[in-house]
């Protein structure tokens, strides 16, 4: 059995009983007519679930293409890029032909001193995940909070992995016109292969609107995200295993010589050892092939090397624990 711990997406929600849930809750669908051209409820029902002021959200299909519009839309000259994130904003600035500074953060505290140079530029988009991809820390409230009060331009801060985290900046949403939060049904809530997410923002209140694609999300999709925002309970629990998860694996691996694992607050590791290479070979022979962290997309070259790995349910991740702690104790004894 392959186990694809390289995905990140939830690994806790059971695929069969899921989708089957999304299928009996759509009941007839006609498919040859359309819902709603700018998706309202599934915004509304966005805003109630996540106590966000009602008008405040946008829905779109995938965080991707709410980045896309939100880039293009606040574009003034210079996209600050924190990286390592999403390649999403660097490839936009590419094909545009837009001027683009990548940022390089390492420690969660390097975040403010690393963007001091762009705060007061108010043509400055300033671009950062958090939870971060492929690190998976957030990173503090009090320096986001710093960032929406200083940062003279806006922020697009995405947040796709933040169901699985203690915070959301979307507490912060009321407070800072500034700022747009973007989050997904993909990853926590298992519609990847629907495309929905959303973003907020109070600017959207203020009556600021995003160049969104009319009809741009199917009518399915809506369907099955507003299904489970009303019935969330099968959501809820994968999360809370993922996280229970999560912590034991940080626990265990932490206790492994010569490797560090990082504070995850996302449903996925970020572990960095010499033996990377070694760990994923061994891990993929038997079935759970895992991202090398210098294999994506412009990860900074002096980073040390490691692994990107989904936290995968019992028993596989008692397997991963064992792999990885045996190809380090064979180092040791050589």
């Amino acid at each position: 059995m392959t186990v694809d711990l390289t995905w990140t997406g939830s690994q806790f929600l059971d695929p069969v009983a899921h989708t089957a849930e999304i299928v009996a809750a759509l009941g007839t669908v006609d498919l040859t007519t359309k819902d709603e051209t700018w998706c309202t409820s599934v915004a509304a029902a966005c805003a109630r679930y996540f106590g966000l002021p009602a008008g405040s959200v946008r829905v779109a299909a995938g965080a991707t293409q709410l980045i896309d519009v939100l880039l293009r839309k606040h574009y003034r000259g210079l996209v600050v890029d924190v990286a390592p994130g999403f390649h999403l904003t660097a490839t936009i600035c590419a094909q545009e032909g837009w001027q683009r500074v990548a940022v390089p953060v390492r420690e969660p505290e390097e975040l403010l001193p690393a963007l001091e140079p762009y705060l007061d530029r108010p043509e400055a988009v300033i671009s950062l995940s958090s939870p971060r991809n492929p690190l998976g820390y957030q990173f503090p409230p009090d320096a986001i909070t710093t960032l929406l009060e200083r940062a003279q331009g806006v922020v697009v801060l995405d947040e796709v992995y933040a169901d699985f985290a203690d915070f959301s900046a979307l507490s912060l949403v009321p407070q800072y016109p500034n700022l747009y939060v973007v989050r997904t049904f993909s990853k926590a809530w298992g519609l990847a292969n629907l495309r929905i997410g959303f973003a907020a923002s109070a600017a959207f209140e203020e009556g600021a609107s995003i160049p969104l694609i009319p009809n741009a999300v199917s009518g399915i999709a809506q369907r099955a995200a507003s299904h489970l925002l009303a019935h969330p309970e099968r959501v809820v629990e994968s999360i809370e295993a993922a996280r229970k998860s999560r912590d034991r694996m940080i626990t265990a691996l932490g206790e492994i010589p010569n490797l560090r694992v990082w504070p995850s607050q996302s449903n996925y590791l970020c572990m960095e050892t010499p033996l990377a290479g070694k760990a994923a070979a061994c891990l993929a022979e038997i079935g759970y092939p895992v991202r090398l962290l210098h294999d994506l997309s412009a990860y900074p070259t002096d980073f040390p090397v490691g692994i990107r790995l989904t936290v995968p349910r019992p028993p596989h991740l008692d397997t991963v624990l064992d792999v990885v702690a045996a190809v380090h104790d064979r180092a040791v004894t050589r």
